[in-house]
C-alpha cells in the first residue's frame, strides 16, 4: 500500500532529512554509497517511465474534454495556458531579484568528501518526453473532433490512464521515500543538509504569501476590485483550500471546490464544467512552488540564475507539461524533472533536492492549486461572457 496511507509523505520526508541529519554519521560510508546507489538507479528508472506517464495523462485528459461545447473547450485550454504561463512568470520576477538580495539569500553548497556511488546501472529512455506530449495531444484532439467515431479510443485511453496510474499510485509512490533517501545521505555525507534545512524554510515563507497573495489579488480585481467581496469569494472557497492543504489532493477538494465555486459564480452550471475539467492542468500552486525552488536549487549548487530568455524556454515547455498532471505528493515535480535537466542542466542530486523540498511544501502548493481553481473559474466565466457579446455584436 501507498505510504501516504500510513503517513501523511510531507512529514515522512521531513523527518527523514531529521533523522539523517543526526544520524547520518554512524551510518557506514558503505551503505551510504549502495543507498545512493539504488537512488540513482530509481530516478533513472521514473525518467524512463516517464514519457509513457506523459502520454497517457495527456490524451486521457484533453479526450476527457468531450461532450462539451466546442467554444467551451476552445476557451478554455487556451486560458488554462496563459493562466499557467502568467504563474510561471510571477514567480521568476518576484523571486530573481529576491535570490540576488539579502533578504532571501541562500547559501551556496560546498560539498566536503564527495560520496561515490557503489555502483552505476543507467537505463536509457525509450523515447523523449517532447515526442510523448506531442502525440498526447495530437490523439487527444482528434478525438475530440471525431466524437462518433472515438469508441475503441476511449477504451484504449482508459486502459493507458488505469496503467499510468497503478504506475504512480502503486510503484512511484511506495519506492518516492527510497528514491530520497540516498539523495538526503549524500548531503549529509557532503555537510549540506543543514544549509538545506535552514536556508529553506524561508522559501516556504516565500512560497506561501506569493501564491496566496497573488490568487487572491486575481479574484479582488475579478470582482471588480471590492475588498469584503474578494474575501467573501475566499470564504466560500476555504473548505475545499482546507482539504487540499490536509488531504495533499486537489482531486480530493473537487466537491468541496465545485460548491464553493458555484456560490462564486452567477451561472453555477460552469463550475461542473471548469473545475473537473481544469483540475489536473491548471495547477497555480506548482507555477510558483517549483520554479521557485528550482531557482533556490541553482544558488545553493552554485549555477547562475537563468536568463529571461532560458527561464521563457522552461515556461513554454513547463505550461505544456502541465497537462501531465501526476496524482502524488511531489509527482509534478517528477514530471518537470527532465526539463530541469534538459533547460537548466541540473544534476541528479539537484533534481531530487527539488523533488524532496517540493514534497515538503506540497500542503501549501496543493491548498494554493484549489484556490487558483476558485480564481480561473471566475476568470472562465467572465472571458465566456465576454466572447458570448463579442460572438452577439458580430452578428447584428
Amino acid at each position: 500500500m501507498c505510504f501516504k496511507k500510513f503517513l501523511n509523505l510531507p512529514f515522512f520526508i521531513f523527518i527523514l532529512f531529521i533523522l539523517t541529519l543526526f544520524f547520518g554519521n554512524y551510518i557506514d560510508i558503505s551503505l551510504k554509497s549502495q543507498l545512493y546507489s539504488v537512488s540513482l538507479f530509481l530516478k533513472d528508472a521514473i525518467i524512463c517511465v516517464l514519457p509513457f506517464l506523459i502520454f497517457s495523462f495527456v490524451w486521457s485528459g484533453i479526450l476527457h474534454l468531450k461532450g462539451e461545447s466546442l467554444r467551451g473547450v476552445l476557451i478554455l485550454i487556451p486560458l488554462v495556458c496563459l493562466s499557467n504561463f502568467a504563474g510561471f512568470w510571477t514567480s521568476y520576477f518576484f523571486t530573481v531579484p529576491l535570490l540576488n538580495s539579502e533578504l532571501m539569500a541562500i547559501s551556496a553548497l560546498n560539498p566536503g568528501t564527495a560520496l561515490p556511488p557503489a555502483w552505476e546501472l543507467s537505463i536509457p529512455r525509450p523515447i523523449s518526453n517532447d515526442i510523448a506530449l506531442i502525440f498526447g495531444f495530437a490523439l487527444g484532439i482528434i478525438g475530440n473532433l471525431t466524437k462518433a467515431k472515438t469508441a475503441v479510443l476511449d477504451k484504449i485511453a482508459d486502459r493507458f490512464l488505469c496503467a499510468a496510474n497503478f504506475i504512480l499510485k502503486k510503484i512511484i509512490c511506495n519506492i518516492l521515500p527510497l528514491f530520497i533517501l540516498g539523495f538526503i545521505i549524500k548531503m549529509q555525507h557532503e555537510d549540506s543538509l543543514t544549509i538545506v534545512i535552514k536556508d529553506y524554510s524561508k522559501l516556504l515563507v516565500l512560497v506561501t504569501i506569493l501564491t496566496y497573495g497573488y490568487m487572491f489579488l486575481g479574484i479582488f480585481i475579478l470582482t471588480g476590485r471590492k475588498i469584503a467581496t474578494a474575501i467573501e469569494k475566499f470564504k466560500n472557497l476555504l473548505p475545499g483550500i482546507l482539504i487540499g492543504f490536509f488531504g495533499m489532493s486537489s482531486a480530493a477538494a473537487i466537491p468541496a471546490t465545485i460548491d464553493g465555486c458555484k456560490k462564486n459564480l452567477k451561472k453555477e452550471h460552469i463550475a461542473n464544467f471548469v473545475v473537473p475539467a481544469a483540475a489536473n492542468m491548471h495547477l497555480l500552486g506548482d507555477c510558483f512552488a517549483l520554479p521557485i525552488i528550482g531557482l533556490a536549487i541553482m544558488v545553493s549548487f552554485g549555477y547562475d540564475l537563468p536568463s529571461i530568455q532560458n527561464f521563457f524556454v522552461f515556461s513554454i515547455y513547463g505550461v505544456a507539461a502541465k497537462f501531465a498532471a501526476a496524482g502524488i505528493p511531489g509527482g509534478s515535480a517528477i514530471i518537470f524533472a527532465p526539463l530541469f535537466e534538459s533547460i537548466f542542466g541540473f544534476s541528479g542530486p539537484m533534481v531530487t533536492a527539488v523533488t524532496a523540498i517540493y514534497i515538503l511544501f506540497d500542503p501549501i502548493a496543493t491548498s494554493a492549486n484549489v484556490f487558483g481553481h476558485g480564481m480561473f473559474a471566475i476568470l472562465f466565466e467572465k472571458t465566456n461572457d465576454w466572447v458570448g457579446r463579442l460572438k452577439a455584436s458580430r452578428s447584428r
